[in-house]
């Protein structure tokens, strides 16, 4: 059974007198364990159907199912349960909490899940490690930079073991090296673990590490190829 599934999505916005469309009818399977490019240039809608697949939106019309949860008509509870419990996200604003270290960021999801505290640290410092922070643990995001940021944020979205990473725009503020290094990572957790990931990106170096490359233009999918 598919992951996800996209069906006839459409999705709307008013902006003042105007209704922009910024998905057209987008039909779209995901199978569990897929590495997954959605390509496009900007305004071609690619964040707005991640945000839709995760429910942080709501459709217009159409209908989404993740991991047999029906997206389009679950309630806020039951979205927000599935968050927790099934998604990582990684937001190109990164969306750290300012106010707790780097180690601390890494370990928030697990605390709503109530992972005991000495395994919430084991393995959001070993997180912070594999992506290449581990001497900055103890650091607040303001003392971070943008590159540095982002990698914290792929650090909290993976280190639960979702069974689906979206990703909006990952590489975005990484120089190549680093880019790739969380690639690979990204890589060995999809082959060892089945982990599913969704990027949303303008990185050529993304879409090459893909596996699927979706690209879309003026919210259709305009191709749709797997490697």
């Amino acid at each position: 059974m598919p992951l996800i599934e996209v069906e006839n999505i459409h999705k709307e916005y008013e902006d003042g007198k105007t209704t922009v469309h910024a998905l057209r009818g987008i039909d779209l399977t995901i199978d569990a364990g897929e590495f997954t490019a959605i390509a496009g240039p900007s305004g071609s809608g690619k964040t707005t159907l991640l945000n839709l697949i995760s429910g942080l939106d709501a459709v217009s019309a159409g209908n989404i199912t993740l991991d047999s949860v029906d997206i389009s008509s679950a309630s806020a509870r039951k979205l927000s349960q599935l968050r927790l419990e099934k998604i990582g996200f990684v937001f190109q604003a990164y969306n750290l909490v300012p106010v707790l270290t780097a180690r601390e960021n890494v370990e928030f999801t697990m605390l709503l899940q109530g992972v005991p505290s000495g395994e919430r640290r084991k393995r959001s410092l070993d997180m912070l490690e594999r992506v290449g922070l581990g001497e900055y643990a103890d650091r607040k995001p303001t003392a971070m930079s943008g590159g540095q940021q982002q990698r914290v944020a792929v650090a909290r979205a993976i280190v639960t073991h979702p069974r689906v990473v979206l990703a909006d725009e990952p590489t975005a503020n990484l120089d190549s090296e680093t880019g790739s290094r969380l690639l690979d990572l990204m890589k060995r957790l999809n082959a060892e673990e089945d982990m599913t990931f969704v990027f949303s990106t303008h990185d050529p170096m993304v879409m090459d590490y893909s596996t699927r490359l979706v690209r879309l233009h003026d919210g259709k999918v305009k191709s749709d190829e797997r490697k």
